[in-house]
């Protein structure tokens, strides 16, 4: 049993159709908890093209840039179920990685990810030998719930601005002696679509923030989980 958690604002709606209608082909019991911003269009795309299945949608409120953070909380926060998957609506899978991972439920696991460039050409993102020391990169990742609570999730902090959020969890969740591995033989990629930053000085403020917490220890962040 999954709770998968999506975090979706406008501009993902192609790739998230071409991701749900992967996860509908798995058999496992699941929840996907779509975590928005835009409720009334992200309702009316799902159900216009029949994505329903398995589907909340829950409303949240947060006026500037796009980080996940605030998103992933509330999705946790929500879950019925222990086995958390986070994720994103570009992220397809390309394996059977529901398959693969129920026998790996009550472990953390962070799966191998491709991105996808504009032309369809893919290069790596995470596998057992690239970016693999901490559960940062986690494009696609099964998590516990309770152990996700140990560290009192994502800093909200990160909502000032853009980036760097995905490295402060994996920092604090490292520091926390909390374990994990990264497997090679579940793999998702990450469909193409434009980055922009949209909060001035974006990067910087998040950069700080996790110096910040980096440097001063911080393993449960004050403002996280617990907060929304």
């Amino acid at each position: 049993m999954f709770s998968i958690i999506m975090p979706m604002d406008l501009g993902r709606f192609e790739q998230f159709k071409q991701t749900k209608l992967v996860y509908d082909s798995f058999l496992q019991k699941k929840e996907v908890l779509i975590i928005t911003r835009n409720y009334e269009a992200v309702k009316k795309y799902i159900n216009d093209n029949n994505l329903s299945k398995d589907v909340k949608i829950i409303s949240y409120t947060h006026y500037d840039g796009f980080s996940p953070v605030k998103a992933f909380n509330i999705g946790v926060k929500n879950a019925m179920y222990n086995s958390i998957i986070i994720t994103s609506p570009e992220v397809k899978p390309i394996t059977r990685v529901l398959d693969q991972l129920e026998p790996l439920i009550g472990k953390n696991i962070i799966c191998h990810a491709l991105d996808e460039n504009s032309s369809g050409a893919t290069s790596e993102l995470v596998n057992k030998n690239f970016r693999s020391d901490t559960p940062g990169m986690y494009f696609l990742a099964m998590f516990n719930k309770s152990d996700i609570e140990k560290i009192n999730g994502w800093d909200n902090e990160f909502m000032k601005g853009y980036a760097y959020d995905d490295t402060d969890f994996g920092k604090r969740w490292v520091k926390a002696g909390l374990p994990f591995r990264v497997v090679d033989d579940i793999i998702a990629v990450h469909q193409y679509h434009e980055r922009k930053e949209t909060i001035s000085n974006g990067l910087q403020i998040n950069y700080d923030r996790c110096k910040y917490n980096e440097e001063n220890n911080v393993i449960y962040c004050e403002n996280g989980l617990s907060n929304v």
